[in-house]
Order: C-alpha cells, then sequence, then structure tokens
C-alpha cells in the first residue's frame, strides 16, 4: 500500500520528463567537481600547522612530571 495521493502513472511521468532530468548534473561531473573539493580540502589541511603555545607545553610536562612522582 502505497503513502502517496498522487497516481502512480503521475509520478511515473515525473521521473522521467525531460525538464527534471536537465536541471541535474551529470554523474561524471559531480565526480569531477567532488573529486576537486576533495583536493582542495587536502590542500588546506596540509597547509595548517599546529604548535601549542609554551605555556601549555609547560604546564604538559609539569603535570606528567607530578604525575611521575606518584607512581
Amino acid at each position: 500500500m502505497s503513502n502517496s495521493t498522487l497516481p502512480f502513472s503521475v509520478l511515473k511521468g515525473e521521473l522521467t520528463d525531460p525538464a527534471q532530468k536537465t536541471m541535474h548534473m551529470p554523474e561524471q561531473e559531480l565526480m569531477r567537481e567532488e573529486q576537486q573539493l576533495h583536493l582542495q580540502t587536502n590542500q588546506a589541511l596540509d597547509a595548517i600547522r599546529y604548535s601549542p603555545r609554551p605555556a601549555t607545553l609547560v604546564a604538559i610536562f609539569d603535570y606528567a612530571h607530578e604525575s611521575g612522582k606518584t607512581r
């Protein structure tokens, strides 16, 4: 049983309507665009450099030093 209130022939006509197909990009173009965006994302992530502040490093090493004393 279908939840649709439209006749099946109307739904089928909408899915196969050539005017509807022209609104969507071809799959090959979508794949190319997706690959380009993936490449751009990788390049951006490769450009990011993380370096903690010296105060953060001091706090980490102090904590590690104190933790080592209690064991």
